[in-house]
């Protein structure tokens, strides 16, 4: 098992009146994180009859980021439900871990409003990211 990584490098707007990363951003770097690794897996991020759609999010947050630098994303399956994806992700500037967060997604039927269950080969696309 692997985590999927990806980067953000921080822009000045990216920060607030006091300096630092505003909180909303850490969300939006998280958000980077999990559709880069849907879309590489195949899920249908948003089609005409689908989407992924998250359902839970618990955020914590480690250590203030500021302007300038690179974050590194990193992106972990954690479990594979019936219906649901649940992944860890976690924030880091250099070797400081910035935020660790739970993510819960759902790919959801547009017709009926409801999750639809995951298919074998969308198992099969996640396994690479998937912890044992």
């Amino acid at each position: 098992m692997s985590a999927y990584v990806t980067t953000h490098r921080l822009r000045f707007n990216d920060t607030d009146r006091l300096g630092h990363v505003n909180n909303a951003v850490f969300a939006v770097m998280l958000e980077q994180g999990r559709s880069e690794l849907a879309e590489l897996a195949g899920l249908p991020v948003s089609s005409a009859d689908q989407q992924l759609v998250i359902v839970r999010l618990e955020l914590d947050f480690v250590a203030e980021m500021t302007w300038p630098g690179d974050v590194r994303i990193e992106t972990v399956v954690a479990e594979l439900g019936g219906r649901s994806i649940r992944l860890r992700q976690q924030l880091s500037c250099g070797d400081l871990v910035t935020a660790r967060a739970l993510t819960v997604l759902v790919v959801l039927d547009r017709a009926t409003g409801r999750a639809t269950p995951l298919t074998e080969e969308w198992r099969s696309s996640l396994s690479r990211w998937t912890t044992d």
